[in-house]
């Protein structure tokens, strides 16, 4: 099964390239995104657990926001 990327670096939409690319070359936000995916392995790894990687994800869009906050809208101006 291939696994969607979450943002693509290639897209038209200016935002979701920008983040893309944060997710590629940043490594503040690789970190991030490597610590969410362990989380997201582990839960799906339980048949039952009360974990649902809340924190993980929100410190990854975080993450990727203040990344992409003094990039993503020059461009419109």
């Amino acid at each position: 099964m291939d696994e969607k990327p979450m943002f693509d670096p290639n897209s038209a939409d200016q935002l979701t390239k920008e983040r893309g690319i944060c997710l590629q070359y940043d490594c503040a936000v690789k970190r991030l995104y490597d610590v969410f995916q362990q989380c997201e392995k582990r839960v799906k790894s339980k048949e039952y657990t009360a974990e649902t990687c809340e924190e993980e994800i929100i410190d990854l869009m975080e993450g990727i926001d203040s990344c992409v906050d003094d990039r993503a809208f020059n461009k419109f101006v």
